[in-house]
């Protein structure tokens, strides 16, 4: 499972561009494709199935713009006021999924002696994942709201007072970021350029194609196997009518302890828990979908083998400086210069134990920003097998 957040860009100089509209027209994009390519889904009037929230379906795109971008609280209209969450199965997990709409609809066909066309048991399989898929991300945003810790009029934040659209995918393509788009372009200028017919095939043959349709892979070429994935996008603010009061809620902000007295409340916690959320979200799915998931491929062997990688480049390399700023966003605590305090604080940011001997440097060095990610790079983005 990869689950990531990104966060709206507002523009200071174009109030317009603080808007969600073009989200919602690009995601619509492929649904329009979709509709007019299977007569299954096909109406009189030609639109999209529409967008989804924790009760609704087929919900218009002008609706959930006019909403997103009226759920401002005491914002202006040029700060960033939405965040966009992608939510891609497995390859595995996808496999798993169809397998199981699969059986349903061989019991169904046998049980009530149905006669459906190859088309028709395909657009119905395709109707089924959407729907289990739609309703896994309603558990997704239950985790995303219980991963706030926050109260309104007295009652925790649930998932009922978030505002949040989302639409599921079936359709991925090659951009130009990909590596392979990047190793293929390197060889297609070759051969573009060469004259010679054995140079000729000998690049054409390393062109790198994809696994399941055998294509070359290019910028814009569409991804073969199953690309169903999931895009929502969630208001900064609950979906209280007293804009007022309303309360902002990011995933980007860090988890953390407050040391304050406030209240008589000692310790409190605030922020967002990716960690706790990335964890809860796996667990739904293998709960919600019956999945035993092989231990290599979850998200805390995936977080343990990161945290391993980030021990090992922190002792080879030391900790200059700014690292150690960085670092300390991250964690959400301060990192000082006395080795035996880094190595406490990175025994506790990491989660593991530090032993004491271990020799940490203490003195300015050259190190890369990556390093100091590589730990927190899991926690921060998800993670994807």
């Amino acid at each position: 499972m990869y689950i990531n957040f990104t966060p709206h860009k507002a523009n200071v100089n174009n109030s317009s561009a603080s808007s969600c509209a073009n989200i919602f027209e690009y995601l619509e994009k492929e649904e329009r494709g979709f509709v007019e390519e299977d007569s299954f889904f096909k109406e009189e009037n030609n639109e999209s199935i529409g967008f989804f929230n924790q009760e609704n379906i087929n919900l218009s795109k002008e609706d959930v713009i006019q909403n997103i971008d009226e759920n401002r609280g005491k914002r202006g209209v040029k700060e960033s006021n939405f965040y966009m969450i992608n939510i891609s199965p497995s390859y595995l997990e996808q496999k798993h999924l169809i397998k199981r709409v699969d059986q349903f609809l061989e019991e169904k066909i046998i049980n009530e002696k149905l006669k459906l066309s190859e088309k028709d048991l395909i657009a119905a399989r395709d109707v089924m994942m959407r729907d289990l898929l739609m309703n896994y991300s309603r558990e997704v945003m239950k985790e995303y709201a219980n991963n706030f810790n926050r109260e309104i009029n007295g009652k925790k934040l649930s998932e009922n007072d978030l505002m949040y659209y989302g639409r599921v995918e079936t359709r991925r393509t090659y951009n130009f970021r990909d590596k392979n788009v990047i190793e293929n372009k390197k060889i297609l200028d070759k051969i573009n350029s060469s004259s010679d017919k054995n140079e000729i095939k000998k690049l054409q043959e390393s062109l790198q194609k994809d696994y399941f349709t055998g294509d070359v892979i290019k910028e814009g070429s569409p991804k073969g196997g199953f690309n169903y994935h999931v895009h929502i996008v969630v208001s900064r603010h609950d979906n209280t009518n007293d804009s007022r009061n309303k309360i902002s809620l990011s995933p980007m902000t860090q988890y953390r302890s407050q040391n304050s007295k406030l209240n008589n409340q000692v310790n409190k916690t605030i922020g967002f828990n990716r960690d706790v959320f990335f964890e809860n979200a796996e667990k739904s799915f293998d709960q919600y979908f019956n999945y035993r998931r092989d231990y290599s491929k979850s998200y805390e062997a995936h977080k343990k083998k990161a945290r391993t990688k980030g021990i090992r480049e922190l002792t080879k390399q030391g900790i200059a400086n700014s690292v150690k700023k960085e670092l300390s966003n991250y964690a959400g605590i301060t990192i000082s210069n006395p080795s035996n305090l880094i190595k406490m604080q990175l025994s506790q940011t990491l989660g593991i134990n530090i032993p004491t001997h271990l020799k940490i440097p203490t003195n300015p060095v050259q190190l890369t920003l990556k390093v100091a990610k590589t730990v927190a790079k899991t926690i921060e983005k998800g993670y994807g097998m």
